[in-house]
């Protein structure tokens, strides 16, 4: 990985302006909770604005895709990011002024998760241009990895600065790293691609599915994994509490051992892909996160689920940069963005969804067989 990054320094710069944006958005996550939660001390506020956040990109995706296809997606990205970090701005301005209101507040998220998904595919597209094809996977894994860094330290990092300087504060210290990005893209050359086939259809037509059935199988696989680990998410503070006999902060080391390992995974990408398919490692990833759950329900310790959520991680980590690499490979470069843009509409929901099941599980079973059930459709999809 290191080699690409060093070796190619318009995708070095571009991978820097992600770090720091990834590093923003849980920043923003942390903070701009935080901040509903002091402004109206309502846990239902706390989550509708995060749902107005999350929620428009469902609907968006497909659509910036095929902008993506028809546009330079230097353009599309920019515009992404400066309209993203002055919104981020916009909230800390407001309140300074005095007039800010929760439904402003609601408003201004919607815009920004509905921009969201530009810089996500955007990125995806740049990478086959910005790196030669026998780095693609690398060109991925390090791609992952600048979403995979935030997990280990950004939760802790955005807790010290919203608690030292205050939720608007932070909010407006986001806003500046989209500007880096912004920055970072500048550099970024014109691409050249053949006309888009499918140009003139709808931004959510499955005719691309027909053209290249074998997307319609791995949307299936990742779609069907994704709401398989959902439960998982509803169940593992209930487990926390009653099984491992721990507080909030044994539940953040969970994640926290997580993310460690999915970094360590990422790392792994360029290796793995060398020595197989990449349909069947996208599998077998699937049947080892499987087992790694349930390990997770069946540990009597915090100390045994942090090593399962870890070696967890480790098995996860390269899933979305070699899921990527088989998509650019199997589609042409000129219909990369209404692909990935049909991936973001059609599989961000599958994991809330998931997630959802498991919360309403919960009120009729006990935290870990919930765990064991979703470990068990894990390895039923692999």
């Amino acid at each position: 990985m290191w080699s690409v990054l060093s070796t190619r320094p318009i995708f070095r710069r571009v991978w820097l302006g992600e770090l720091v944006s990834a590093f923003g958005d849980t920043l923003t996550w942390l903070a701009l909770a935080w901040f509903v939660l002091e402004l109206t001390n309502s846990g239902a506020a706390v989550g509708g604005v995060l749902l107005c956040f999350a929620l428009p990109s469902l609907f968006t995706g497909a659509l910036i895709g095929k902008l993506l296809d028809r546009y330079q997606p230097r353009t599309i990205m920019l515009i992404d990011n400066v309209g993203r970090g002055l919104i981020s701005a916009a909230i800390p301005a407001l309140f300074v002024l005095g007039v800010l209101q929760l439904w402003m507040v609601y408003a201004l998220a919607i815009c920004a998760g509905a921009l969201s998904p530009a810089t996500r595919i955007g990125s995806r597209l740049l990478v086959p241009w910005l790196v030669a094809d026998h780095e693609l996977e690398v060109g991925n894994a390090a791609l992952s990895l600048t979403g995979q860094l935030p997990t280990v330290l950004g939760p802790a990092l955005a807790g010290v600065l919203v608690a030292t300087w205050g939720a608007v504060s932070a909010l407006a210290l986001d806003a500046l790293s989209f500007f880096v990005l912004a920055w970072a893209l500048l550099v970024v050359p014109n691409i050249q691609r053949k006309p888009a086939e499918l140009q003139n259809k709808s931004a959510f037509s499955l005719d691309v599915f027909r053209q290249f059935k074998l997307l319609a199988v791995l949307f299936c696989v990742s779609g069907s994994f994704f709401f398989a680990y959902g439960p998982l998410e509803a169940a593992l503070p209930v487990l926390v509490k009653t099984q491992l006999h721990t507080d909030a902060s044994g539940y953040g080391l969970l994640w926290s051992a997580c993310g460690l390992g999915m970094v360590l995974g990422g790392l792994a990408t360029s290796w793995l892909a060398r020595r197989g398919r990449i349909g069947a490692m996208l599998c077998l990833i699937s049947v080892g996160w499987g087992i790694c759950q349930m390990l997770i329900a069946l540990s009597p310790a915090l100390v045994f689920a942090m090593a399962a959520m870890l070696v967890g991680g480790v098995i996860w980590g390269p899933y979305l940069a070699l899921e990527a690499s088989l998509i650019q490979r199997i589609v042409p470069a000129e219909q990369h963005g209404r692909v990935f843009g049909l991936r973001a509409s059609l599989l961000t929901p599958t994991a809330p969804l998931g997630t959802a099941l498991g919360g309403a599980m919960l009120s009729a079973l006990p935290a870990q067989q919930v765990i064991v059930l979703g470990a068990l459709l894990c390895m039923g999809v692999g």
